[in-house]
């Protein structure tokens, strides 16, 4: 192609044709000038291309770290209203002046349990290292940054473990033979509980909490969800 230009080029000066000449110049470099505008529009779009395979990637891993953390919420709701159930029984027995059966030594042991779900965050963090911005669509990524910088799940949890273990704790180890947080707990003087307000106290105060925890991880949850949803619609 470029010996067939050179002749051409050559055949025309030999000629004599010097405004034929300066057309035919003229035009290849319009040629050469379009010829480069396409090589970089096809880098550009392969480019593209290339980006826009990371990003489906990138969503894809983003939806099931999400997929697991609503996993995990769920967990902690259930777990949540396990231990109200059983902290109600428990006031039941004590206010109405129930007799003592072996069935309340799970409750006393499960009014107490908590789940702190596990936030799967790693995908977010590899975004953030590649830069957020390789995400196109706005609206997504104000999302992430809602579900993943929110600090709420942490504080939910310290509130949770002060709590216990600076006022919970230290009242059990007077009430109860011993603690154990999946198996019975027997009380040292059923009847002495009946009348004690302290732990009556703290067993209204941990339904009050975990009343407080299942809104935000079922608002957690919500969010969750609809981010999936929309993570679907941008990878179609």
């Amino acid at each position: 192609m470029i010996k067939f230009f050179r002749k051409i080029r050559q055949k025309l000066l030999t000629e004599n044709k010097f405004s034929k000449y300066l057309i035919y110049a003229i035009g290849e470099i319009i040629l050469v000038v379009i010829g480069i505008l396409i090589a970089l529009q096809i880098n550009n779009w392969n480019q593209q291309q290339k980006e826009n395979a990371f990003e489906v990637t990138m969503l894809l891993e983003l939806q099931n770290g999400l997929s697991q953390n609503i996993k995990h919420l769920k967990r902690a709701v259930v777990v949540n209203k396990e231990a109200i159930n059983s902290c109600k029984v428990i006031l039941q027995h004590l206010e109405n002046n129930l007799p003592y059966n072996d069935s309340l030594d799970i409750h006393f042991s499960k009014s107490l349990a908590w789940f702190y779900p596990s936030i799967n965050n790693a995908s977010y963090e590899s975004l953030k290292e590649y830069g957020i911005q390789l995400i196109k669509n706005d609206s997504i990524k104000e999302k992430l940054r809602g579900a993943y910088d929110n600090q709420w799940l942490t504080i939910l949890s310290n509130r949770q473990e002060s709590y216990f273990y600076n006022t919970v704790a230290p009242v059990l180890t007077t009430l109860f033979e011993s603690y154990d947080f999946r198996g019975p707990m027997h009380p040292i003087n059923y009847d002495a509980l009946k009348t004690n307000v302290t732990y009556k106290h703290i067993l209204r105060t941990l339904i009050a909490n975990r009343k407080t925890q299942i809104l935000y991880f079922e608002g957690f949850t919500y969010d969750r969800e609809n981010l999936i949803k929309m993570i679907d619609e941008e990878i179609k």
